[in-house]
C-alpha cells in the first residue's frame, strides 16, 4: 500500500523529508501531494513543486505531485492509499485527529500518523520562510538539494542603489 502526505509545502522542509524517509521504509510508496492553491501560498505552485523534488529526489519509492480541489477526492482517486501526517507534538496531534475525523466521512482509508524526532520538532514551513527571508542560516530546517532554490525563493531580494 502507499501512503500520501499532502500538503501546501510553502516550503517541503527537513522535517517534511524526514517523515517521507521513514515512510518509505514501511509503504510500498509515498506520494508528496501539493496542493496547488490554499488561499495562503507565499511561493507559486512549480516552485513548491521543484523544491519538494529536490528534496526527496533520493527517496527510491517516493513521488512528488500536484493536486487541486479536496484532498480526499485525491485520496478516492489513489486508492488504495493511506492519509500520512508528521506530527511535531500534542497541539498538532489534536489538530491532526479532528482533520481525520473531517476526512473520515469522504474517505474510505486510514490515517497513519508519524511523530517528527525530537530534533527535528522546532521545523516549520513558517520558520524556515522568516529565516529565509531575514537571510539566516537553514542549515538542517531544509534538504541540502533545495537550499539555493528555497534561498532563491524565500530570500529577501536583495536593495537597489
Amino acid at each position: 500500500m502507499k501512503a500520501v502526505l499532502a500538503g501546501a509545502f510553502d516550503p517541503f522542509t527537513s522535517g517534511h523529508r524526514d517523515i517521507v524517509m521513514r515512510a518509505a521504509t514501511v509503504f510500498d510508496g509515498v506520494t508528496v501531494a501539493v496542493a496547488e492553491d490554499t488561499g495562503k501560498n507565499t511561493a507559486n505552485i512549480d516552485d513548491r513543486l521543484k523544491i519538494a523534488e529536490l528534496s526527496v529526489s533520493d527517496v527510491k519509492n517516493a513521488e512528488v505531485v500536484p493536486f487541486s480541489g479536496l484532498l480526499t477526492k485525491f485520496l478516492a482517486d489513489n486508492a488504495p492509499c493511506v492519509l500520512l501526517r508528521g506530527l511535531r507534538g500534542a497541539v498538532d496531534a489534536e489538530y491532526e485527529r479532528d482533520l481525520c475525523r473531517i476526512y473520515g466521512g469522504e474517505f474510505d482509508g486510514e490515517c497513519v500518523y508519524l511523530f517528527s524526532r525530537a530534533e527535528l520538532e522546532h521545523v516549520s514551513s513558517t520558520a524556515v520562510r522568516a529565516l529565509a527571508a531575514l537571510g539566516g542560516k537553514l542549515d538542517g530546517y531544509v534538504a541540502p538539494p533545495a537550499l539555493e532554490y528555497i534561498k532563491k525563493i524565500y530570500g529577501k531580494p536583495t536593495k537597489r542603489s
